[in-house]
């Protein structure tokens, strides 16, 4: 249709510009461009040709008018004498003067010996027929008659052509010009006037001035002379192409002029414009793709330059003349066309990307489901809704081992098998988690079985692009008369705690609600905690097994909650790992413990827990340096413990930090041995300098098996040259056993609980003094 459409345009487009042309209303415009090509083409005259003005300074002279043909035998007798080759009258002797006067200029035409000529004309009589005008017998007998008709372009009144010959009972007529050039060629009936020829080159002579003897004689001889009117109050004038409104005679001179240069002048009319027009306007109606409507503007316009200049040197070497109108006009037509037709391409692609947007508002562009908030938008209804959310788990880990456009590939079939489980509504309102919603009915054992159901069915393989992929799911779900805002909430909590808890498919409860408001509070508290003073750090004593002596310090981070009171680091440090936060509270830990560690009275080392969450999204040894330079404190007594994990091995960012800490002299430790991801490599590419045994085995060393393994890590990190401390000594037997094992310090309630740096300071102050006395 939008095809159909806009091919009729286009034919509409082509018809107006005929009607346009054929109606004249173009002809204004051609006259313009038609002058300027003539102006830009002109050629000189052939200087043989002279126009003998019965001029006003004439008629004022003479005095007296109509004038006496004797004049004009006496001019006749002075051109022949001064050797002009042929002369024309441009004056109408049809009717007679006094018998004298036709006497004596007849007696004159009959001296020139045949080379004088009459002017004769054509009228167009009652209806179609044509009367001739000739001169009168007694002067046709010596001066054959010429036609001095001119041809006016019915648009804009403007002569262009000479009628080359015309024909009554008495003969043939032919124009003065073709009798004048001897022209033997085969010329139309109308002969076009050649306009560029240089008007001003043709010598224009006063009447007197001739028949005065006022010039000379060499002006006049071997030329072809033509008299007529020049004077305004004559009013034998004519509106040409580019010269204005010139005399008859002179016309007559230029059409003349125009026989001389051997061309004969073919007028194409607008005919070329309408055809170029026409077929670009089929280009541009079968054309496959979009063009851009710049890119339309400029070829055409190309186009309208490159059609002048080819008329101009049509016009200047071939002698053919192009009305150019059409083609301008029919340009901009067609511009006008490309614009309406690009401003309906932008009002239909505006419309399309506001449905696009409207949709993008309330669906999922991948998947074609509901989003998130389409599903809210629904109107809410009376009746009770379940809704149940399903989360595709560990879709992060696919999208960067297989990449997004597959994962998007698995979420389409995914949603697709989703939209077959009979639920009245299904949505999509996260990266890898969908809803679905229908009519409550109350049965509460009956959802738990539906979304147990469902993680059933949809969880398996999926072949997505030669990939088999397995795909794991956990639901949460809530039922009732909520809004389906609150509901959403309360599934994507039991979501939360099913993920938590590792339950497949876990119901809202109340106190899920209560878990995550305070896990809420303690995220947005733990921003301001920092800069409000309500964190404080504790040191818990390392000893070593041998002396019993201090040689090193723990230290361990508090939060005065000031509304929940204290909260313990294993419920706020997840916290602030999961949301970035432990940056910011690993810097101000390791800033705060280089300070307070400066002011010990032993030089013994401070350790600080360190996050490999750290190391990968900060500078981590720009920050030690940092709290270094601003405490003091020398880098041998900080030692930074990591928590064992994949990241130490796979992640060369932390490898790389860890031997840059190594080599600014700072000792590294790795906490928690043997709990995490424990690999030997640890030992092989790691720059640690301790090796900190968890407490979990310490507790479970009555046990061979137990005892036989610590042994076995005690003396691998002595034969490696690594010193070990042991978690959780909490009696004298275990700290001798240790210490009979070859654990180089200990640490738990046995030898101290974490106290604070003034606790600490007293302490070491003590020990000081002993070992001074």
């Amino acid at each position: 249709m939008r095809q159909l459409i806009r091919r009729g345009a286009a034919l509409v487009a082509i018809l107006l510009l005929w009607a346009l042309g054929q109606g004249g209303m173009l002809a204004s415009l051609d006259s313009r461009f038609g002058d300027w090509r003539l102006e830009a083409n002109t050629i000189p005259t052939s200087g043989n040709t002279v126009y003998v003005e019965i001029d006003s300074r004439s008629i004022a002279e003479v005095g007296v008018w109509p004038w006496p043909r004797t004049l004009h035998a006496d001019l006749l007798d002075k051109l022949m004498q001064a050797g002009a080759d042929e002369v024309a009258f441009d004056i109408d002797f049809s009717s007679a003067s006094t018998p004298f006067d036709d006497a004596i200029f007849a007696a004159a035409l009959e001296r020139a010996g045949g080379y004088a000529w009459l002017a004769a004309f054509v009228q167009t009589g009652a209806g179609s027929d044509l009367s001739f005008s000739r001169p009168l017998p007694e002067f046709a007998a010596a001066a054959g008659p010429v036609l001095v008709n001119v041809l006016l372009d019915p648009m804009t009144s403007r002569a262009h052509a000479i009628l080359v010959a015309a024909r009554d009972e008495q003969g043939t007529i032919p124009a003065l010009a073709v009798q004048l050039a001897r022209s033997q060629a085969n010329l139309p009936r109308a002969l076009e006037i050649d306009f560029s020829l240089d008007i001003s080159s043709i010598p224009r002579l006063s009447y007197t001035d001739v028949l005065y003897n006022r010039i000379a004689p060499d002006l006049l001889a071997g030329k072809q002379v033509i008299v007529g009117a020049g004077a305004i109050e004559l009013r034998d004038f004519f509106a040409v192409p580019r010269h204005g409104i010139i005399p008859g005679p002179l016309l007559q001179a230029l059409a003349l002029e125009t026989l001389k240069t051997g061309r004969v002048l073919t007028n194409w009319g607008g005919f070329p414009g309408i055809l170029i027009a026409a077929a670009w306007a089929l280009a541009l109606v079968s054309r496959r793709r979009r063009v851009n409507v710049l890119t339309i503007a400029l070829a055409l316009l190309s186009t309208a330059v490159l059609g002048e200049l080819l008329a101009l040197v049509a016009y200047g070497q071939l002698g053919i003349i192009v009305e150019t109108a059409t083609l301008h006009i029919g340009m901009l037509l067609l511009l006008g066309l490309a614009l309406a037709d690009n401003g309906y391409n932008h009002l239909l692609a505006r419309r399309t990307a506001q449905q696009r947007l409207q949709f993008l508002a309330t669906h999922d562009p991948a998947t074609g489901l509901l989003s998130r908030q389409g599903l809210l938008d629904l109107p809410e209804t009376d009746a009770g809704l379940t809704l149940v959310l399903l989360q595709i788990q560990s879709i992060d880990e696919l999208r960067a081992t297989l990449g997004h456009d597959i994962v998007e590939q698995l979420l389409v079939q995914f949603a697709h098998r989703l939209s077959h489980c009979g639920f009245a509504i299904v949505a999509r309102t996260a990266l890898a988690n969908f809803a679905l919603t229908d009519v409550d009915d109350g049965d509460a054992d009956r959802l738990t079985a539906a979304a147990q159901r469902l993680i059933a069915m949809l969880s398996g393989i999926y072949t997505v692009d030669g990939h088999s992929l397995h795909i794991q799911l956990i639901a949460g779900y809530a039922a009732g008369s909520s809004s389906r805002a609150e509901l959403l909430n309360r599934a994507e909590i039991a979501l939360i705690r099913a993920r938590m808890t590792q339950i497949p498919a876990r119901g809202f409860q109340l106190a899920d609600q209560q878990a995550l408001d305070r896990q809420q509070k303690l995220d947005r508290d733990l921003r301001q905690a920092i800069g409000r003073n309500q964190l404080r750090l504790l040191f818990q004593p390392q000893v070593n097994l041998r002396t019993r002596q201090i040689n090193g310090a723990e230290s361990l981070m508090r939060w005065e909650h000031p509304e929940l009171g204290l909260i313990s680091p294993a419920e706020f440090i997840p916290i602030a790992e999961e949301t970035g936060l432990i940056v910011d509270l690993g810097r101000w830990i390791l800033g705060e413990a280089c300070r307070q560690a400066a002011h010990w009275p032993s030089p013994i080392v401070v350790a600080v827990n360190v996050s490999p969450i750290q190391f990968q999204q900060t500078d981590i040894v720009a920050t030690v340096e940092a709290a270094l330079h601003r405490s003091g404190l020398p880098p041998s007594r900080l030692e930074m413990e990591i928590t064992e994990s994949q990241d130490l091995v796979d992640a060369g960012r932390v490898r790389d930090a860890m031997w840059r800490l190594r080599n600014l002299g700072v000792r590294l430790s790795i906490d928690d041995f043997g709990t995490g991801y424990s690999s030997l490599s640890y030992f092989r590419d790691l720059p640690f300098d301790t090796v900190k045994v968890d407490q979990s085995f310490i507790r479970d060393r009555n046990s061979d098996a137990d005892r036989l393994l610590l042994s076995a890590i005690l003396e691998l990190a002595r034969k490696m040259g690594k010193s070990t401390i042991a978690e959780g000594v909490e009696d004298e037997a275990t700290a001798a056993w240790l210490a009979e094992a070859g654990c180089t310090s200990g640490q738990g309630y046995h030898f101290s609980r974490p106290i604070s740096d003034l606790e600490l300071t007293g302490l070491l102050e003590v020990e000081r003094r002993h070992q001074v006395g």
